[in-house]
């Protein structure tokens, strides 16, 4: 018979074995005890080892936004008047107020067709062929085959729009002009202003007319009770739309041709006058003004009443170019946002008013440029502070934060405390300051950054240029056939040799840096990869004819912020990083505990299966004794 071992009774002996047993466990346990510690120990490491990682991030995010003029030269531009003119600037703007004269506001082309009856219903009509839209150059072809007798106003506003000729160029609309009759217009904007982005309509099979003026109808007031038929005629020669409002004059009923009858008009623009029908007369067009013409069929006017006509042309807003006075200078621009008379400004035209000159003003934003450095230095001071918590020792509680000792932390720190305490080199001949503690920005004996306010203030207002190039990448070159295009984290500071080859008609044809092979890219030289020039871009400004070659110097300068935010980008490299060797080392080590805990927990199974059967063996010992006692007591008594 077996002896069960899922559990053991103390029945015999009295005595409670399963707590033993879970006593004894607990002292068997106490190994994979001090493995799960260790492990809990590393999980908490990986956590503010993530920390870490995130506030290294922090830093190079920060010092990567101000790490090029562009981003760290913070101008700040103002207008004396800004609802006429505004103004910006970037960090390309030179120090400066200019006076601006508005003369003229540039505006967009609009067409517009002649009324039409409804916008969804009756259809535009279709002579066969193409529309054709024809703006700067560019042409929008509505073919022959989307177009039908019954396409109506909104599916061919929808057709313009949607054309894949129509790379934004134009922005068909349909507009309600509020007449009685044939109020909707179909409207066609351009959507860039100036004369070079007239509107022309080339091709157009449909009714709508874009080209003429036109003479609506006659449409007389709701209660008008004339019998003569009003006919419209002539051709409109005015540049307006608008309408002309007439009232009979007179008393009465008044019969066509039995008379004179006079009929006063004033347009929607204030112009007034008359025109008399005549006694006698018999239906001829009457000239009213702008080559209107009215006609009146037999019958009867009553005086008093009122009718009206509207007169359209097709050239709701001619195309024009902005007129203005930069500096006294006049010059014309096509578009009311300009940025191309003074170098990085942009300047919005938003009102013209001649003889009215308003001055904008360029400064250096010294303020903001303190702003970018106080952001600096406050998240390497949150990185550095972190990293001291972390590997703290406290002596009055004699307790260790978990990574004192760390040797990837300690190494993080030092790097970056060579970092921000180095000399930045390949700084321009002319720089005033050469490290961030010349200019006021200063490493304590804690490892933080503060900054002196007296000193930094200083060299932003005397030196505002200085600091720029302390901080941001700057470049030159002996030829100026050669500009930077842009460098990665990988390109190191230093002074190189450049030469390029170009052929008879100027176009690169090699280029070393160093002596080492660049790669042509149409009018790029990059630099070689694993070379100190690596992520190097360098524009050629082409002399057109050749063949020739340039033989050059270049010096590249990393800035304070670009040396940041290498050292950044090193320690947080999701390969070979600092950060990720160091959590790749505590999850091995959790693997092999993991390890370790499950062979241990399978020891201990059969460790705690022993116990029981060794127990249970007991029990029943117990048992067969004290039955044998009980017989042998029996017999002797």
């Amino acid at each position: 018979m077996s002896t069960p071992t899922s559990s053991v009774s103390g029945l015999v002996s009295g005595i409670d074995w399963e707590s033993t047993i879970a006593q004894l466990m607990q002292i068997e346990r106490r190994r994979v005890s001090l493995l799960e510690t260790r492990k809990s120990e590393n999980d908490t490491k990986l956590n503010l080892w993530s920390q870490i990682q995130s506030k290294v991030a922090t830093l190079q995010g920060v010092a990567e936004g101000m790490d090029k003029k562009s981003e760290f030269a913070v101008k700040a531009a103002s207008s004396s008047d800004a609802t006429r003119v505004g103004v910006s600037a970037t960090a390309a703007a030179a120090e400066g107020a200019h006076t601006v004269e508005v003369l003229s506001l540039a505006k967009s082309h609009r067409l517009a067709s002649q009324g039409w009856a409804d916008k969804s219903t009756t259809g535009v009509g279709d002579s066969g062929g193409d529309l054709v839209i024809e703006i700067n150059g560019n042409t929008i072809t509505i073919s022959d085959a989307d177009l039908s007798s019954d396409t109506t106003l909104e599916q061919l506003r929808n057709l313009i729009n949607s054309s894949a000729d129509n790379d934004g160029y134009v922005t068909a609309s349909i507009l309600d002009d509020g007449s009685d009759t044939n109020s909707f217009r179909l409207v066609i904007t351009a959507n860039d202003t100036g004369t070079d982005n007239e509107i022309i309509v080339s091709g157009n099979p449909t009714n709508l007319d874009f080209a003429n003026n036109y003479i609506d109808e006659a449409e007389t007031e709701t209660n008008w009770t004339g019998t003569s038929a009003i006919t419209t005629s002539g051709t409109y020669s005015g540049t307006t739309n608008k309408q002309f409002f007439f009232t009979i004059a007179g008393t009465g009923t008044q019969t066509i041709g039995s008379g004179d009858i006079t009929v006063d008009w004033v347009d929607s623009l204030g112009n007034t006058g008359s025109i008399l029908i005549p006694n006698g007369y018999s239906g001829t067009a009457i000239s009213v003004a702008e080559g209107v013409e009215l006609s009146f069929g037999a019958g009867d006017l009553e005086a008093g009443e009122t009718f009206s006509v509207d007169v359209s042309t097709p050239e709701l807003t001619a195309a024009q170019d902005a007129q203005i006075r930069i500096d006294s200078i006049y010059m014309s621009k096509a578009s009311n946002s300009i940025t191309d008379v003074l170098e990085g400004v942009t300047i919005d035209l938003l009102s013209a008013e001649a003889g009215e000159e308003i001055e904008i003003t360029i400064n250096n934003d010294v303020a903001a440029v303190k702003n970018k450095i106080q952001a600096l230095v406050d998240a390497y001071n949150s990185l550095v502070q972190d990293i001291s918590t972390f590997t703290a020792y406290d002596e009055e509680n004699e307790s260790a934060a978990p990574l004192i000792g760390d040797g990837f932390l300690t190494g993080i720190r030092s790097s970056l405390a060579s970092i921000v305490s180095a000399m930045v080199v390949q700084l321009p001949d002319s720089a005033t300051y050469d490290s961030l503690a010349s200019a006021g920005v200063l490493s304590s004996t804690r490892g933080l950054l503060t900054i002196d306010d007296d000193a930094l203030d200083e060299a932003l207002e005397n030196n505002f240029d200085d600091i720029v190039d302390l901080f941001t990448e700057s470049f030159s070159s002996e030829d100026g056939k050669i500009f930077l295009a842009g460098t990665n984290n990988s390109t190191q500071g230093g002074e190189y040799s450049l030469v390029v080859n170009y052929d008879g008609s100027g176009q690169m044809t090699s280029a070393t840096i160093n002596g080492v092979a660049a790669v042509i890219d149409g009018d790029l030289i990059h630099g070689g990869e694993g070379t100190a020039v690596e992520g190097l871009v360098l524009g050629f400004t082409s002399p057109g004819t050749g063949p020739g070659s340039v033989n050059t110097t270049i010096r590249i300068g990393k800035g304070a912020s670009q040396m940041i935010a290498s050292e950044a980008s090193r320690i947080s490299d999701p390969d070979e990083g600092t950060i990720q060797a160091a959590k790749e080392n505590l999850q091995t080590q959790n693997e092999n505990l993991d390890r370790q805990i499950e062979s241990w927990e399978r020891r201990l199974t059969e460790i705690e299966s022993q116990y029981k059967r060794q127990f249970a063996l007991l029990e029943t010992s117990l048992s067969r004794m004290r039955n044998q006692s009980s017989y042998l007591s029996g017999v002797l008594s």
